[in-house]
């Protein structure tokens, strides 16, 4: 079981119950039934998704009764929106999209951009996770458009990371790469150290898929130093596991042992038993490269266990028909066993082909009709070469019926790729035309706001000619009466002296008038008046 470990952006790590959850139900037990309480559920239903789904359930439930008591539509928006988590977890699709749906319609209502850009990507994901790649792009890029209305940077990145992870699966890899290095670029400016692990993770597994093994280990490397750095455990193992299967391919067998166990360890510390499977049986390809079969078998027995465990039927499938295959090997190289190794390896064919059939796993058909098809034609030539030619016809039938399912399977494979090229042309055909759309909008954009930015700035030059010319004629004016004010100053003080000066000038003229006429009323008192005179003349001449 080969496996390349990809990073999901739209999602980070789940967290398990610990302090958080120790205080976020203390906080509940306090809380009346209000808004505050329902955020503080889905905030717990949150924190227990990863580790504990089940209690998860019973606080999103909570949580949604309560929206619905006290008519809190967000909270109920929420709740909806970790209830379709919950669901894609469990591969349950249809309930999710349901739920996402749901929730999606609720934040549209209460017009919350933010919310609507999340379960925008919900759904894009669960579509992801079904191989529906042009509604999973459909909607990718509907909450791409909204982050950029937002201006949520952290959105945009994460955005563009999933894009590009839809590229990478359909094997369009320089536009794979195009959305990660943008998505990177974006994450190193925000800081975002997380999703810039992920996204050098994913770049590397880009340039592995094309074989470029050189530049898939630098970057597999970068990605381990910042998992490492960030304490991103579950990331520092898909680096190693991934920088393993490196050296696997170039056949650098001891380095590629050595990552895969350190992968392994840690996963195992972790208690991420799906990885550890994946680890187990990817040490066993290695041994069986080596034709160390016991080895391989062990690491194969081990892994099976584990995805039975698990209830991982796909996994299980891989291992049973890859213990199948070493026992062929065995068989072929010890004639000692041969017949029983031969007899155990058509055993495990077959139970894997039972249940690849069963999922639909044509990849994994494929290849044990194949198997199965060399298990035959081997075991006729040894009854040939033992005279028993009726039972080597028999295997030598079953063995060309075992070719003829493989050249099918693989002539259906080879269909079902040249309608995914041709889908992924036309779906790159129209995504271009929708770029090219989008450039030529953002263009007339850019123009109306240079356009806008120009008017802008020359009313802000003719307000400012305007400030400054206000502020020039407020200043003669208080210049002017500044120096009114002191004129005005002077005239007063002047017109002070000059009253003082008239004032002065009248008492002195009282005075010299009063002495006047002093002097008139003394002469009167002198003087005989003439009358008197007369009189007396008068008396005179009458002797």
């Amino acid at each position: 079981m080969v496996c390349v470990i990809r990073v999901p952006l739209f999602a980070q790590t789940p967290t398990g119950a610990g302090s958080k959850t120790d205080s976020l139900q203390k906080l509940l037990i306090k809380q009346k039934e209000d808004t505050n309480k329902v955020n503080t559920l889905n905030a717990l239903a949150r924190e227990y998704k990863g580790s504990n789904p089940n209690t998860s359930l019973i606080f999103i439930n909570d949580a949604l009764a309560l929206s619905e008591k006290i008519n809190y539509k967000k909270g109920k928006a929420n709740a909806l929106r970790i209830k379709g988590g919950y669901n894609l977890d469990k591969a349950n699709y249809p309930e999710a999209l349901k739920y996402y749906f749901a929730s999606h319609k609720l934040f549209e209502e209460l017009n919350d951009k933010t919310g609507i850009a999340k379960t925008l990507g919900n759904i894009g994901l669960v579509y992801w996770k079904q191989s529906d790649y042009p509604k999973t792009l459909d909607y990718y890029f509907k909450a791409l458009k909204m982050d950029e209305e937002l201006g949520d940077k952290s959105g945009i990145a994460a955005d563009l990371g999933n894009i590009g992870i839809v590229y990478m699966d359909q094997a369009n890899y320089p536009r794979a790469l195009d959305y990660y290095f943008k998505a990177l670029k974006m994450d190193e400016e925000l800081g975002n150290k997380n999703a810039e692990a992920a996204v050098l993770g994913n770049i590397g597994i880009v340039y592995s898929k094309q074989a470029d093994y050189p530049k898939a280990l630098e970057y597999y490397f970068k990605g381990l130093k910042m998992s490492e750095k960030i304490y991103q455990k579950q990331w520092t193992a898909n680096a190693l596991g991934n920088i393993g299967l490196v050296y696997k391919q170039q056949a650098d067998y001891p380095k590629a042992l050595d990552y895969y166990f350190k992968a392994l360890k840690m996963d195992e510390d972790l208690g991420d038993k799906s990885r550890v499977a994946i680890w187990l049986g990817n040490i066993g390809n290695v041994y069986n490269d080596q034709a160390n079969y016991p080895k391989a078998l062990d690491y194969y027995f081990k892994a099976l266990k584990m995805d039975e465990e698990l209830g991982d039927k796909n996994g299980i499938a891989i291992n049973l028909g890859n213990i199948g295959s070493s026992y062929i090997k065995i068989g072929n190289a010890d004639r000692s066993v041969s017949t029983k190794k031969y007899k155990e390896a058509e055993e495990y064919l077959k139970r894997s082909l039972a249940l690849s059939d069963t999922l639909g796993d044509l990849e994994g058909v494929k290849e044990i009709h194949q198997n199965l098809s060399q298990l035959d034609s081997t075991l006729s030539k040894r009854e040939v070469g033992l005279g028993n030619f009726v039972l080597a016809i028999k295997y030598s039938e079953a063995s060309m019926e075992h070719y003829k399912k493989y050249i099918a399977a693989r002539d259906s494979i080879a269909n079902d790729e040249n309608t995914k090229k041709q889908t992924r042309t036309e779906m790159n055909f129209e995504f271009d035309k929708k770029e090219a759309i989008a450039k030529e909008e953002q263009e007339k954009k850019d123009a109306l706001a240079a356009a806008e930015t120009k008017k802008q700035r020359i009313v802000l030059i003719l307000v400012s000619c305007f400030l400054v010319l206000v502020l020039g004629l407020a200043f003669i004016i208080f210049r002017s009466l500044r120096i009114n004010q002191h004129k005005n100053k002077i005239i007063s003080h002047q017109k002070e002296v000059v009253e003082k000066q008239k004032q002065f000038v009248e008492e002195k003229q009282k005075e010299i008038l009063d002495s006047i006429h002093y002097a008139k009323r003394i002469q009167t008192a002198l003087i005989t008046s003439e009358k008197y005179i007369a009189r007396h003349l008068a008396r005179h001449r009458e002797f």
